[in-house]
């Protein structure tokens, strides 16, 4: 029945009905829309908020389909699933559901369906969070849950039992869910994988409390608000979940470039070591180059302003700053004795010949290509290849010409044994202001004079970071002195690529025993085929000169090396073993 004015003032009597106990809430009577403003006002806070949560969960939904069916899009998929079921859940139960709904009939279907697939919702979303870790728990939760779902449509809609009557059960699971989530939170923080979804795990902990929070107050609260802390807690996750996905792009791409970094690295090791190999007068120069250049740098950092990540890019630099000798030909690079002029100026072109080489790599280590083309410049600008002088020439150039000196004056070469440490500082001292920069030069003789810096060599002979001199160095000395002494070894080239195999074997612990057999007093030959009956297929033997060959043995115990030699020496009187140790010894 409509009302008018005339009935302004009387008393209104109304008969509710209900089916069964409960509480029935305020009931407001007013003339056309105004009864509706203090209700939608009251409520505005949470609704806006649930509404927020709905809108943001399909966009993550939708989201989610452009993104893929890989881990992130699977989650991002739960994750709007679960907004989207929470937000319709709050407005299903809020003050202003009958302006959405037009029977309560529907509001309470919505309000109790959107309710009780959260905890399932949760579970997936979870699961895909943790890497599918916890799946069977996780799967088994999920199972009763919407095997829960099913029983209260199947006893409301048989008028077995209502839905309101099934809520404890509901709420019992989506406790227990809570429950399982917290084990496999701690699981993973006490076996310390939680890093791997450390900010997600904010906001996953902070919304398991809103969701305990909600059920709690439902059965202490008489008129209670749905949705408030449940809301908060779903925003939170959700700021949680894109603080994550922002922290793993980025951190995957520095991982990426780590990994891209560490390859270009290896690579360049692995180029140094082939450099090396083939330059006789310089095994291990490179990575010798690399140390005094590193050790340089880290003097100067203060004055420079070198961070630790220059240092090191410092070092690998100096691994590869005479990569351009690849395409030097080896007569030259290997001549015994002085270059010419027309052989120095073409020695000279490495330089150029490694700036173009490694022109792709610049923008992977930055001065890559200013330390190979220029470390030969002098401060004089009477280097080469671009006569570049004074603060002209790059710093890497710079630190790279002393550290590279500095090697040269240390080592044994073809037509020369090392200089003295004295010689050596004298040297220095001598060029600097011409050769090298004068304010470097007093950093470097300075560590010298310290003790801080000394030549990684011994005796001339390149040696490990301890002092050891390998096999592999004893070698490339020995055939340095045998080439200066004019003995006729068939194939330098040979020698120099088993002394670099001896060499990646020695840096991996691998032993190896190298023997020199001269048979130039054996008739017969026959002691090879023994030898080959003792060796093993990773073992070498390449023939030296004409009466003498080597063979290099590897893992060999000292027992088992005595013991073929005392066979060799019974079996092939006359013939003549030297074993290769910090000199050639002769059983």
């Amino acid at each position: 029945t409509s009302l008018n004015s005339d009935d302004s003032g009387k008393e209104i009597r109304i008969l509710i009905r209900c089916k069964s106990s409960g509480t029935v809430k305020e009931i407001a009577i007013g003339n056309g829309n105004n009864v509706w403003f203090p209700v939608v006002l009251h409520s505005l806070p949470v609704n806006i908020t649930a509404l927020m949560v709905l809108v943001l969960g399909i966009g993550v939904f939708i989201l989610s389909l452009f993104i893929g069916a890989h881990t992130a899009g699977t989650a991002a998929k739960y994750l709007g699933l679960l907004m989207f079921s929470i937000g319709f859940w709050v407005l299903s139960e809020s003050d202003i559901r009958q302006l959405i709904f037009v029977k309560p009939s529907m509001s309470q279907y919505f309000s109790y369906f959107s309710m009780e697939v959260i905890g399932a919702f949760a579970c997936m979303y979870f699961d895909e969070v943790q890497h599918r870790k916890y799946h069977r728990y996780y799967l088994v939760m999920e199972s009763i849950v919407f095997a829960q779902i099913m029983l209260n449509i199947f006893l409301s809609f048989n008028n077995i039992a209502p839905l309101y009557k099934t809520l404890a059960l509901s709420h019992i699971w989506l406790l227990i869910c809570v429950l399982v989530s917290i084990f496999t939170i701690f699981t993973d923080l006490i076996q310390k994988r939680i890093k791997t979804y450390g900010i997600t795990v904010l906001g996953m902990v902070g919304f398991i409390i809103a969701a305990f929070i909600e059920i709690s107050m439902f059965y202490i609260v008489r008129f209670y608000k749905f949705g408030t802390f449940i809301c908060i807690g779903m925003l939170f996750l959700l700021a949680a979940t894109l603080m994550q996905i922002i922290h793993d792009i980025r951190y995957e791409a520095l991982q990426k470039e780590k990994k891209q970094t560490s390859t270009t690295i290896h690579t360049i090791e692995t180029i140094a070591g082939a450099i090396d190999a083939r330059d006789v007068y310089t095994g291990g120069h490179s990575e010798r180059v690399g140390f005094y250049a590193s050790r340089l740098a880290r003097e100067m950092a203060a004055d420079y302003d070198l961070s630790e990540e220059d240092i090191l890019r410092v070092q690998y630099i100096g691994l590869v700053h005479d990569i351009g000798k690849i395409g030097v030909a080896d007569s030259v690079l290997n001549k015994s004795g002085r270059l010419t002029d027309e052989e120095f100026s073409l020695m000279k072109k490495h330089a150029e010949i490694g700036y173009e080489i490694m022109s792709s790599l610049d923008d992977i280590i930055d001065g890559l290509l200013d330390g190979i083309r220029h470390h030969h410049e002098r401060f004089d600008g009477k280097g080469y290849p671009d006569g570049l002088s004074d603060t002209d020439i790059p710093l890497i150039a710079r630190i790279l010409a002393l550290a590279d000196s500095y090697d040269a004056m240390t080592s044994n070469r073809i037509y020369r044994n090392r200089l003295s440490d004295e010689k050596v500082r004298e040297e220095l001292l001598k060029n600097s202001g011409t050769q090298f920069d004068p304010a470097l030069t007093k950093i470097f003789v300075s560590l010298l004079d310290k003790g801080e810096l000394k030549a990684n060599t011994v005796e001339g002979v390149a040696a490990d970071e301890g002092g050891k001199v390998m096999h592999s160095s004893l070698l490339d000395n020995k055939l340095q002195k045998d080439l200066l002494g004019g003995v006729d070894v068939l194939n330098p080239t040979h020698v120099r690529m088993l002394g670099y195999v001896i060499k990646l074997k020695e840096r991996k612990g691998i032993a190896c025993d190298v023997l020199f057999i001269d048979q130039s007093a054996v008739s017969d030959g026959g002691y090879s085929s023994l030898l080959k009956d003792m060796t093993t297929v990773g073992d070498i033997a390449i023939k030296y000169t004409e009466d003498i060959y080597i063979y290099a043995l590897f893992e060999k115990s000292n027992a088992g090396i005595n013991e073929l030699i005392n066979v060799l020496g019974k079996k092939a009187p006359g013939l003549v073993v030297y074993q290769l140790k910090e000199s050639l010894t002769q059983y």
